[in-house]
């Protein structure tokens, strides 16, 4: 792992990490088999994850034979993702795991060879890379012609939980700071550096469900910084912030802070394959 690196760990809160970002039952799988999909993965394909945490992502893929290898700054939730899978395959002996390796390296400088995977998947990270764009670059270097990066996103349509996130970013401005992400601003300028490459983008909605949240739990992910974009507001700014949040929420929502609030979710994969040999049409 670079000693100079800026990207964030995830070690404050690997303990919660699982309990707040997991999914509903099902979901995993369906997930893993929209990679699999996505990327033409056969058994025993050879799959890095960039920033494999708890593996969310990869234990399901890991369950369907797929083998990954994954790369993380956080020693910390990689305890718990050794931990996890060591757990499930006690639990499910009949499934034909594929093999899991972990690299505690930033995924700025990738410790392996050229041309090493079948796919590279990335999930919800790049948010968190200042040097995202290098990032890329390193992503490509490591994927076989012909191979693809999957690129993962969670979206999520709940406007009355959404409003007490908004409401607490509108206070930071006031209180002169600018919430921010220290890397990708998201999702869709990802794929828009991926197709000024010249990369062409096939984009796919794998999965969708159904999920509900209380007012209550949205509240303290933000109180209690669970969310990344807290991390970096200053710590007396945001005391005053989540005092002023607390506040609204508790007038805002009443008797009805614990009443679960359905949202719709969906989880789409964007595929940019690399260049076959020889292929000029795209560059890194």
């Amino acid at each position: 792992m670079s000693q100079s690196s800026q990207s964030v760990s995830f070690d404050r809160v690997a303990n919660q990490y699982d309990a707040t970002r997991g999914y509903p039952p099902d979901v995993p799988e369906r997930i893993a088999a929209g990679f699999i999909a996505a990327g033409g993965l056969a058994r025993g394909a050879d799959t890095l994850e960039l920033g494999i945490g708890t593996g969310r992502i990869a234990l399901p893929l890991l369950a369907q034979g797929v083998n990954v290898t994954g790369v993380d700054i956080s020693p910390r939730m990689v305890e718990h993702l050794t931990a996890n899978y060591d757990a499930q395959r006690r639990e499910r002996p009949e499934a034909g795991w594929g093999e899991l390796a972990v690299a505690m390296a930033d995924m700025t400088a990738l410790p392996f060879p050229a041309n090493r995977f079948d796919a590279v998947v990335g999930v919800h990270i790049l948010h968190l890379v200042p040097e995202w764009r290098r990032a890329l670059d390193e992503t490509f270097r490591v994927l076989r012609p012909g191979a693809s990066l999957l690129l993962g996103q969670d979206r999520r349509e709940n406007p009355e939980l959404d409003a007490i996130s908004d409401y607490w970013q509108d206070v930071v401005r006031e209180l002169g700071y600018t919430p921010r992400r220290v890397g990708a601003k998201g999702y869709g300028e990802i794929v828009a550096e991926l197709r000024a490459r010249g990369l062409p983008i096939h984009e796919q909605v794998a999965v969708t469900w159904s999920e509900a949240e209380t007012p209550r739990a949205a509240l303290e992910n933000i109180t209690l910084r669970l969310w990344s974009l807290t991390w970096h507001v200053p710590d007396d700014l945001f005391a005053e912030s989540a005092r002023r949040l607390e506040l609204w929420v508790n007038e805002h929502y009443g008797d009805t802070l614990d009443l679960p609030r359905p949202g719709a979710y969906s989880f789409t994969i964007a595929t940019a394959t690399k260049p076959e040999a020889g292929d000029t049409n795209a560059s890194n």
